[in-house]
């Protein structure tokens, strides 16, 4: 599980550091580790409709790591953050787009050409100017990486093993088959 997690955190870490735009494609319901990958991109892309996103790690009984935490309230804001975390509850396509989870929102099979289109609009800007820019303003998600202690992957794992959490996990397992 530590490996899993140190394997998850390296990912963020290339996609904060990326010398390239990447976009992300929503094309349906995307909990936790979805958008969690989602808020290292440049830019969202979700699908409209029933579905929904966020981070429901308190449902679950994990506490959500600090370089996620900052990632999530630099694209949403300190409060908003703490609230969506505190509750760890589910948000509806229409209100991740209001709040500003996602960029824009785009019917279910248009998803991936629009994301591609996105990037497609960026690449053919001046690189030098789009790029410097972009790291510019991307410096400080890359800074959430230079202390490697930021993650702290064996608390997550003890967490994730913890009774409390297995109970929790189990009983939501057994709730969704009921359904």
């Amino acid at each position: 599980m530590i490996r899993f997690w140190q394997s998850l955190f390296g990912l963020l870490e290339h996609l904060a550091r990326s010398p390239i735009p990447v976009v992300a494609a929503f094309t349906g319901h995307s909990p936790a580790g979805g958008t969690v990958l989602g808020l290292y991109c440049d830019y969202r892309v979700m699908a409209e409709g029933d579905f929904q996103l966020g981070l429901n790690e308190v449902q679950v009984g994990l506490v959500v790591p600090p370089v996620i935490h900052r990632a999530l309230a630099r694209l949403i804001g300190i409060y908003p953050a703490e609230r969506h975390l505190v509750a760890g509850l589910m948000i509806p396509a229409a209100k991740a787009l209001k709040i500003g989870l996602v960029d824009e929102l785009r019917a279910p099979e248009d998803v991936v050409a629009r994301a591609l289109g996105w990037c497609r609009d960026h690449l053919s800007m001046p690189q030098h100017a789009m790029l410097a820019t972009r790291a510019l303003c991307r410096a400080d998600l890359e800074a959430l990486f230079d202390d490697p202690d930021a993650m702290n992957t064996e608390a997550f794992a003890e967490v994730w093993f913890s009774d409390a959490t297995q109970a929790t996990l189990k009983a939501m397992v057994a709730r969704i088959r009921k359904k």
